[in-house]
């Protein structure tokens, strides 16, 4: 075999090794350099590999009203009422951007848990789940015992994480008589409630 059919093989058979690597391959012959592609049904990246991007908890400011109220509008949820009250809001960011909120109203040392609101693109990730908990535990840093809520379409999410239906009639009378059951909220709504350790 002569020297430039040697050369031939030689090419052939990297050639043949490139198409089921995914490396990309380059080899030089004859001071020529010649690269070979990945095959392009082989996936570089797994998608069991994909990073999830960071959610950080916090009081909301000034600098996070404007979301919120996008946020509230977008899923359908009260603000006429959020001009009075006593009430904190939580958000939850990502990379700088506010991607979901919760309030809780103060009563006395009763609270209303309301506005729990997620960004579309960013369900399904724990992320209402973790807006509870962060308000629950505001909740009993501040010395309120019993939040209530009245929702239309969240039972069954509540109810998993702990909070249990009650008759709107043992509301107590500070909760009964606010915006959010006298006129925010069907008389529909569903009224829950959990006993915070």
């Amino acid at each position: 075999m002569s020297e430039e059919e040697q050369k031939k093989s030689l090419l052939e058979e990297y050639t043949e090794l490139s198409k089921n690597s995914l490396i990309k391959v380059q080899f030089s012959c004859g001071g020529n350099s010649t690269s070979i592609d990945e095959p392009e049904d082989v996936p570089i990246v797994p998608e069991s590999l994909t990073l999830e991007i960071p959610v950080s908890y916090k009081l909301a400011d000034e600098e996070n009203i404007e979301a919120i109220l996008s946020l509230l509008k977008t899923n359908n949820l009260p603000v006429s009422d959020l001009g009075s009250g006593k009430r904190i809001f939580l958000v939850a960011l990502s990379e700088g951007k506010t991607i979901g909120c919760v309030a809780v109203e103060v009563y006395g040392t009763v609270g209303l848990l309301r506005s729990l609101a997620v960004n579309s693109d960013f369900r399904g990730k724990g992320i209402g789940q973790k807006l509870v908990a962060e308000a629950e535990n505001w909740s009993c840093n501040y010395g309120l015992k019993t939040p209530y809520l009245l929702t239309t379409t969240a039972v069954g999410f509540f109810s998993k994480i702990g909070w249990r239906i009650t008759e709107r009639a043992l509301v107590p009378e500070s909760i009964s008589t606010s915006s959010e059951f006298t006129s925010v909220c069907p008389s529909t709504a569903i009224c829950l409630i959990k006993e915070l350790e």
